[in-house]
């Protein structure tokens, strides 16, 4: 997964990871998960959506695939919906890693054959994957077991991130969990990171005593970036593009956008492209009800989508901008809520759709700038 070595015309990405150049910070981070699998320690990664999670991942592959006896294997997992698709997700990670080495059809070929699959090729890209064709369980499982084979069978020393591992809880198969750490406890020259976005369940999956991957590897939540690093970050990058920007305006939107990567890094994205040598108050208040009006016909969706309970409590918690106590008598009056048991139920539902979280002790909305629409809405 080498990086893209180009200078992009915008150098704020929103969509993946560039290169180091485009990256902000995360140093000691990257220091702490790089030394874990120098000594031996798998690590899991924990933080809410939109944090950063997936491109420091990214990031950190990058700077050990410069390593020429590392091999770099990432695997989304949200897409997977059982264990089939696990063997798929994997198997083509594998198949994408290998297909420029030499000998890789004869190798590739038998691999896929161990693993009740075929290869087969893009008819445009000729890029090659997977089709698997395990009838069972049992077979899937036979077909995991041949996965780490193989790669333990290969010279190289293989890092491994499971990005979203927490899928996996919701896999038909309920002894996945067991299945994947048998096979893993075994791989002692290869490295795992299991990321995701579902704090409770990967806490729980790792800190669990009885559970498979108890205490199997080091757990750490992702934080937010410092803001006075962000701050110098995104001046850099304005004024090395020949653009001048007050840093307080920066500082006012980091925090503006509660510092929450994506929706900070997408805003100064779009400044960027609207704005001219001298970046203006007036430039960030138009950019910012921009982005507001291209989400406004997905926001005002939602009142049909929720019900009206659910509709109300997310609003309120918005206009609170993060609240503690859910169910107090002020709050409820305030924005004149129903029952305290009914307000309870619209919250638990609302976490279940990842519409808002908990954090700080503060319930508060996942999507910022749906935050900022509801206040200026409602």
């Amino acid at each position: 997964m080498a990086a893209n070595e180009i200078d992009p015309e915008n150098p704020f990405p929103v969509l993946d990871y560039i290169s180091p150049e485009y990256f902000c910070d995360r140093k000691d981070e990257t220091e702490k998960i790089i030394s874990a699998f120098k000594n031996g320690r798998n690590i899991t990664l924990i933080s809410i959506r939109r944090l950063g999670k997936t491109i420091l991942l990214k990031h950190i592959l990058n700077k050990l695939q410069k390593d020429k006896n590392n091999r770099i294997l990432f695997i989304d997992i949200m897409p997977t919906e059982c264990l089939k698709d696990f063997v798929k997700a994997f198997s083509d990670a594998i198949v994408k890693d290998e297909k420029n080495n030499r000998g890789f059809l004869e190798k590739i070929s038998a691999f896929v054959a161990g693993i009740r699959g075929k290869l087969v090729f893009d008819d445009l890209s000729g890029v090659p994957s997977v089709e698997v064709s395990v009838a069972d369980e049992k077979e899937a499982e036979l077909s995991i077991k041949k996965i780490f084979e193989y790669l333990a069978a290969q010279k190289s020393n293989y890092i491994i991130a499971f990005d979203e591992f927490q899928q996996i809880t919701n896999y038909p198969e309920k002894n996945t969990e067991a299945i994947l750490r048998t096979s893993i406890q075994h791989q002692h020259k290869d490295s795992f990171i299991f990321s995701g976005s579902s704090k409770d369940i990967l806490s729980s999956m790792f800190s669990d005593y009885g559970k498979p991957f108890y205490q199997s590897s080091d757990i750490m939540e992702l934080k937010r970036i410092n803001p006075e690093v962000y701050t110098s970050f995104i001046f850099k990058h304005f004024t090395k593009r020949e653009k001048s920007i007050d840093k307080n305006l920066i500082s006012h939107y980091i925090e503006f956008y509660n510092n929450h990567t994506y929706y900070v890094q997408y805003f100064f994205n779009r400044l960027f492209e609207y704005s001219k040598e001298e970046v203006t108050e007036k430039d960030a208040r138009l950019v910012e009800d921009i982005i507001l009006k291209e989400r406004e016909y997905i926001y005002f969706g939602y009142r049909s989508l929720l019900t009206s309970v659910q509709f109300s409590v997310m609003t309120a918690i918005a206009k609170e901008g993060g609240v503690e106590q859910i169910n107090a008598g002020s709050f409820l009056s305030k924005y004149k809520l129903s029952q305290p048991s009914s307000v309870t139920a619209a919250v638990n539902a609302l976490i279940e759709k990842q519409m808002i979280y908990y954090e700080d002790n503060k319930y508060r909305l996942y999507d910022v700038y749906l935050e900022k629409w509801l206040k200026k809405t409602f």
